[in-house]
């Protein structure tokens, strides 16, 4: 299959991919706001995943107003068994995962729920 055309199907993700193919990578642990802007601070990449989309690999120059524009306040808690969305602006909200990839270290998966 051609991976710049795969979309996600299903959350909680299993497996990542960008165009090349799929990414050696593992989930490490849900976390929260702290640990997101400690990854940031170590240079970590996100990548957001939404289903009905290919995965989305945040520009670096992004990373930062990223988070702050869009992520900050619709950042789910971690461990949560339930998610309302309409506590969060917009009706959608994201769930954060750190993930171990042996290329790029640290990566921040936040995962779309709407």
């Amino acid at each position: 299959m051609d991976t710049s055309k795969r979309i996600v199907t299903q959350m909680p993700l299993t497996e990542l991919w960008d165009s090349s193919g799929l990414v050696s990578a593992r989930r490490i642990e849900q976390i929260g706001e702290a640990e997101i802007v400690r990854l940031l601070r170590a240079g970590s990449t996100i990548v957001v995943a939404d289903v009905g989309f290919p995965l989305r690999w945040t520009a670096t120059d992004d990373r930062f107003a990223f988070w702050k524009d869009e992520v900050k306040h619709r950042l789910a808690k971690p461990n949560v068994d339930r998610l309302y969305l309409g506590e969060y602006p917009g009706n959608y909200c994201y769930a954060a995962s750190m993930w171990s990839c042996a290329s790029l270290g640290a990566v921040i998966v936040l995962e779309k729920h709407h």
